[in-house]
């Protein structure tokens, strides 16, 4: 690693002294300015040496000595840069966002020792530097040139007569294929002669493949001259035309220009099918391979060059028209050709079995790879003792030393930053798969990717240079979409030996210290205890990297004490990457502020539960890794300080909100997620400015969303970048929960038309959409790039967008719609008219999953067939869905159906695809009559008796309403808030007793009347009217004070064990309300129009109760005072607010308040002194709504309020005098309140509030006096 850094490092420094304006500004000083410039040119002066020492260090001690000791000295230059850097950013950060508040000192103005400090560290770096200056012509060092070829790069290659006699191991298949490339016709188009490329990484046997086709009898009766040339690093055309020539002449050639030899050369081909093999080729030069085909223009037809490399990027420039790409063997093949190698002609059969065991193990350590077998197998012949054979297996590595100078052939040629980029990989374990984005960002992290003088991205360079890699065989692809790698495990070798002294990676427990000069440290966790691998290092006070791997199954080893790391990172200041994930860490050291370098943390799956504001000092972070901490719920608020971020991973993490200020992150080029806050936390409108967002973005807690306006804000349509988007929404189990409460009056059809993305998007997601239906961009063909699209829990869906009519749309899945009816033709065509329209076109895989409520799917009759591209169909748990199986799938389609009475019609008519699998229902369902005939009798039944799990399951019991039954919606709705609610559920018709609802008597009626009642049905404490339940003997709870329901009244359950432990409740439709179960936590009361109060014992009665739910009570005046926390009051209008609130009620435990479009002519004042616990107050459209009362006299300390909406209150003009007593009030939104002309006086001394949002209010005229207060974020 000691040339390709130091070379790259001179490189780099020189760039930024000469093009870094800041460390200009900073180095003003004379003594500074002088240090600078010296520091500048040491570097220029040892530059051109570099590459000589690199040649000679192998053979001269004295060089290899000053080769590390100069690149020792250009990391500790690098240190000093990056200290000086890191100031000047520090100054940019409180110039952008006024950050740090005094936390991080200056390093060169204001502070003298700073100042001192620093230079101190200047100096010896230059005299360090100028000390290996005077050295260079000591130890007879030159410039070098990079065109000269050292003489060991000269070994003669093997011909095709030194092929060894007798089969070749595992090569048959590739034999085949290359013959049948050499031996195919010419492709129409392709330039003559075409031109082969074998690829593969060193020692796989490129070579010795293409020998095995060069010597078969076809190749030589196909073609009439065969030419093999073996040409190595140097590929000059005039030599090589001349070779090819004398090859066919078989006489020497005297001719000594280009023109006249390649005129000769077509003059001999001329006329004749020829094999040209040119075997060992570097060169990546287009321009040379262009000169050197002129010769071989006039070609006969099927003649073919075929040339051999190590790298993808030679047949690039070479425009090869094919490539074969030589895979490893198979550990069986390596046994073979080591055991064949070892033991000569005996047969397997007959090798000593303790020999073959140990063998086996050796085979599968050669990774695939010929040369190591052969390698091995030279040590193994005539040495039948075991013994043997393990100290080989043990010390593989060793036995296999003798490969690495093949494979740094490759490493020689490779550009010095692409050396340095590939020796940092010896970090990696053998075996280690790793991500392309992974590797890049730790690239970043130590500065690999630094070029000035380029327009592309960091990422972007580092994806270059690992194509690059690739390319060059020195990482192997582990898929096709180039997201995954793994090295070698000799290619892990020779990383390790280039990377010198500075590369460290630890595999067990036995090394006591790491050495002074490393710089990047790595071990495994599976085999290293981590209080002795971090007390390891405590001695390498420049290490840049702290790297575990392989996280065990145990939680054990991954214990990790503040005592361990407070002192140790407090002595690493230079580090950069820093991987704590794992450990079961609960809070960050504070030794961690001190790391100003650090550009990767690594938290991920710990259990830290707050990030601490100093993290945010840390402006030089890059890379911030936080998925699934979950007991993290916040981030800092001071996050925008941390200009450089640009990934944040938030994937697993339950945040509540994003703080506010993330737009100032302009530098964020990934986000996992981004959570919706409420009033004090960042809304949509904080994503418009990060504008270079890409990869897949997910955006959570919709629900939170006050304006539909706000989504726009957004900017999504504007994001080009981002290649995949999820929305979600979150459902609770509640409605009206505190965290949903702003959700209720805001149009989520209207918040999902303002989310439109950009037409680029790739991949789309919709989780819990609670719009009742799409808009109409979802589905327009414009998005002509998305592949994949999701829709899952939207249940209040009653349709689905037009989804055929996107091009390129190749996978879709349905889930949990769970009112949706009916699929039909506007599924396929949408708006689209054209008769030649094609819907689906490009669709693979569809699936339907969960919908409760699916009855029909209508399908077009198209000429070719429906979803012409289609392999995959999976329809499950849609329980209704009995029409006539899809007609028209192509043949090759794959069905499978599970709990879904389709099959019956497919089975049945011939009409599903031959392939069709079908999984059988549970037995529960599987004997239901509802699944056969949708007109058969409901059944309701219990199938478990415990406490508060007792579940009711009832199949298709709505199958027998009416078509326009009343109830039939009301149920719909209670079915969807159960699933949306409980996903645990399985089958939709599951139903858990804890959410049970109660509805009016003729309601009931109307249904039991159609179905005989089951005699477990009465033990749910419903009474089936005119039956003999009232004469049950089991004891009951009158409902009304004779014994028997009113007229009007509600019938209350029996208090069975079900029922004394039911928590949710929901009535509708009546007029009286008596008497509910004791344990009720929950009570919701929707559309009562001749329910005038609520009981009296109310608060006696129900201890538990703590949230209530009021909508469309047009009747109801008043209600008790109970130990709610939770009010929810909608459309109540004759609701007196004057006289249910009076002073002698307490609602002391009341912490959420909710009222929306109620007490129209009465809530005039609201008295706030009569909640000393509410936390959250939202008044909506009540427009007699004028202001706040006070007690005189209440302490500042008596109202716990942190959050305050007031929405289309045209009657509020000002707020009590003197201001609110809130000291807690954090957050405060006034929206269209037309008539408001101040805000709260005093409003300096809410020393919580960090956020104001004042909506149309536009006759408001004054700021209070005093200002805002200054912890005031948003405005």
């Amino acid at each position: 690693m000691a040339r390709s850094y130091s070379s790259n490092s001179a490189n780099v420094m020189i760039e930024r002294i000469n093009n870094s304006q800041e460390l200009v500004e900073l180095c003003k000083g004379k003594s500074s300015s002088a240090l600078l410039k010296r520091l500048k040119v040491a570097s220029a002066t040892v530059h051109p040496v570099i590459a000589d020492a690199d040649q000679k260090a192998d053979h001269v001690r004295e060089v290899k000595h000053w080769l590390t000791g100069l690149t020792d000295a250009f990391f500790q230059a690098e240190d000093v840069l990056d200290e000086l850097l890191t100031e000047a950013l520090r100054r940019r950060v409180v110039a952008e966002v006024g950050g740090f508040g005094g936390l991080f000192q200056n390093l060169m103005g204001g502070n003298e020792a700073n100042k001192n400090k620093i230079e101190r560290k200047m100096e010896n770096v230059v005299r360090l530097l100028e000390h290996h200056v005077r050295h260079i012509e000591i130890i007879g060092l030159k410039e070098y040139s990079e065109t000269r070829e050292p003489q060991w790069r000269q070994a003669s290659r093997s011909r095709p007569d030194d092929l060894p006699q007798g089969r070749v191991v595992g090569r048959a298949e590739d034999k085949v294929a290359l013959l049948n490339l050499l031996l195919s016709d010419d492709e129409t188009g392709i330039r003559r002669p075409a031109l082969v490329s074998t690829v593969g990484m060193p020692g796989v046997g490129k070579t010795t493949l293409t020998q095995i086709v060069f010597k078969d009898d076809c190749v030589t009766n196909h073609f009439d001259v065969k030419m093999w040339i073996s040409v190595g690093l140097n590929f000059n055309i005039f030599t090589v035309t001349k070779a090819v020539l004398q090859e066919i002449t078989s006489s020497a050639v005297n001719t000594e220009d280009l023109p006249s030899l390649q005129l000769q050369l077509k003059q001999e081909l001329s006329g004749k099918r020829f094999l040209l093999v040119l075997d060992d080729i570097w060169s990546e030069s287009s321009t040379e391979w262009e000169s050197f085909k002129v010769a071989f223009t006039d070609a006969e037809e099927g003649s073919k060059i075929v040339i051999t490399t190590r790298s993808e990027i030679v047949s690039t420039a070479a425009q090869a028209d094919k490539v074969y790409r030589v895979k490893l063997m198979t550990t069986e093949e390596c046994w073979e050709l080591i055991s064949r190698s070892a033991f000569g002609n005996i047969s397997v059969g007959s090798i000593n079995q303790e020999l073959e065991g140990i063998g086996k193990r050796i085979a599968e350590q050669c990774k695939g790879l010929p040369l190591t077998a052969r390698a091995i197998a030279s040590h193994l012949r005539s040495k039948p003792n075991p013994d043997d054979w393990y100290d080989v297996s043990k010390n593989f590595s060793t036995y296999t030393n003798s490969i690495l100078p093949v494979l740094k052939l490759s490493f020689d040629t490779l550009p010095p930053v692409l050396k340095r980029c590939f020796s940092l990989c010896s970090i990696f374990p053998k075996g280690y798969v790793f991500k392309r984005e992974e590797l890049v960002l730790l690239w970043m992290a130590i500065d690999l990717l630094y070029q000035p003088r380029s327009n592309k991205r960091l990422e972007e360079i580092g994806y270059d240079y690992i194509d690059d890699l690739v390319g060059r065989s020195f990482f192997l692809r582990l898929d096709i979409t180039m997201k995954s790698f793994v090295m070698h495990d000799l290619m892990n070798d020779l990383a390790k030996a280039t990377s010198g002294d500075f590369c460290f990676r630890r595999e067990d427990d036995n090394i006591a210290e790491v050495p002074s000069k490393v710089r990047h440290f790595s071990f495994s966790r599976s085999q290293c205890d981590a209080s002795m691998a971090f007390k390891s290092i405590s001695g390498a006070e420049f290490l840049r990297t702290i790297l575990p791997f392989n996280v065990p199954t145990g939680l054990e080893s991954l214990q990790l004490t503040e005592k361990i790391l407070n002192p140790l990172l407090q002595a690493l200041s230079s580090l950069r990457i820093l991987s704590l994930s794992h450990y079961q860490i609960t809070r960050l050291p504070k030794s961690l502020k001190g790391l100003k370098q650090l550009r990767y943390l690594d938290l991920s799956s710990t259990k830290i539960k707050d990030l601490p504001e100093f993290v945010c000092t840390l402006c030089n972070l890059q890379t911030l890794l936080l998925s699934n901490c979950r007991y993290l719920t916040s981030l800092p608020t001071n996050i925008a300080e941390l200009i450089n971020l640009r990934l944040l991973d938030l994937v697993g993490t339950p945040l509540v909100e994003m703080p506010l200020g993330i737009r100032k992150l302009r530098s964020l080029q990934k986000l996992s997620n981004f959570v919706v806050g409420r009033l004090s936390g960042a809304g949509l409108h904080e994503l418009k400015e990060l504008s270079d967002l890409r990869g897949t973005l997910r955006i959570s807690e919709l629900q939170n969303v006050a304006f539909a306006s706000e989504a726009k804000d957004a900017g999504l349509k504007r994001k080009q970048l981002l290649d995949g988007l999820i929305l979600k929404w979150t459902v609770k189990a509640s409605s009206f929960a505190p965290g949903s409460l702003s959700t209720l009056s805001c149009d989520q059809k209207e918040v999902l038309k303002m989310l439109e993305p950009n037409p680029n998007l790739k991949t789309f997601c919709i989780e819990s959409y609670q719009g009742s239906e799409f808009p109409k961009w979802l589905g327009d063909s414009s998005f002509n790039s998305i592949a994949s699209v999701t829709l899952s829990s939207c249940n209040l869906c009653i349709s689905l967008p037009p989804l055929g009519q996107l091009p390129s749309l190749k996978y879709l899945s349905i889930e949990k719609f769970n009112i949706l009816l009916k699929v039909g033709l506007d599924f396929f065509f949408g708006e689209n008219t054209s008769s030649s329209f094609v819907p689906f076109q490009s669709l693979q895989t569809l699936k339907f999953y969960a919908m409760p409520r699916w009855e029909e799917w209508t399908c077009p009759e198209l000429e070719d067939g429906i979803f012409p591209c289609l392999q995959k169909l999976m329809i499950e748990k849609c329980p209704r869905l009995m029409k006539k199986f899809p007609e028209g799938l192509p043949s090759s389609t794959e069905v499978a159906i599970s709990d879904c009475p389709l099959r019956a019609v497919g089975e049945g008519e011939g009409s599903s695809p031959g392939n069709m699998s079908i999984m059988e229902p549970p037995p529960s369902l599987a004997e239901s009559p509802t699944l056969e005939n949708p007109s058969s009798q409901s059944e309701i039944g219990t199938s478990s008796q415990s406490n508060n799990d007792t579940e009711v399951t009832s199949t298709s019991s709505m199958s027998s309403l009416p078509k326009n039954h009343p109830l039939s919606e009301e149920m719909d709705q209670y079915i969807t808030q159960l699933e949306s609610s409980h996903q645990h559920i399985e089958e939709p018709a599951v139903i858990s007793a804890r959410f049970s609802e109660l509805i009016s008597s003729a309601d009931l009626s109307s249904i039991l009347s159609q179905s005989p009642l089951r005699p477990d049905l009465k033990n749910r404490g419903f009474d089936h009217p005119g039956s003999s339940s009232n004469q049950s003997q089991q004891p009951r709870t009158p409902v009304a004070p004779s014994g028997q329901s009113s007229d009007n009244g509600i019938p209350v359950p029996s208090q069975s064990n079900d029922e004394t432990d039911m928590e949710y409740l929901k009535v509708t439709d009546i007029s009286h309300l008596m008497e509910l179960p004791q344990n009720l936590q929950s009570l919701h009361i929707d559309t009562c129009d001749g329910l005038t109060c609520l009981p009296e014992s109310l608060s006696e009665s129900q201890p538990n109760l703590h949230e209530l739910l009021i909508i469309a009570c047009h009747s109801l005046e008043s209600f008790p005072p109970t130990t709610l926390k939770t009010l929810y009051i909608r459309d109540c209008k004759k609701l007196n607010f004057q006289e249910t609130l009076q002073p002698t009620r307490s609602y002391s435990q009341l912490e959420h308040l909710f009222i929306e479009t109620s007490c129209s002519n009465n809530l005039i004042t609201f008295p706030l002194s009569l909640f000393p616990k509410l936390k959250s107050l939202s008044i909506t459209a009540c427009e007699s709504f004028r202001t706040f009362s006070i007690h005189a006299g209440l302490g500042d300390d008596r109202i716990a309020l942190k959050s305050l909406e007031i929405r289309d209150c045209p009657n509020l003009t000002t707020f009590p005098p003197g201001g609110l007593p809130t000291p807690k009030l954090s957050s405060i939104l006034l929206s269209n309140c037309e008539n408001l002309r101040a805000l709260p006086e005093k409003l300096f001394g809410l020393t919580s509030l960090q956020s104001l949002f004042v909506i149309k209010c536009p006759k408001l005229e004054t700021i209070p006096g005093g200002g805002f207060p200054s912890n005031l974020r948003t405005l």
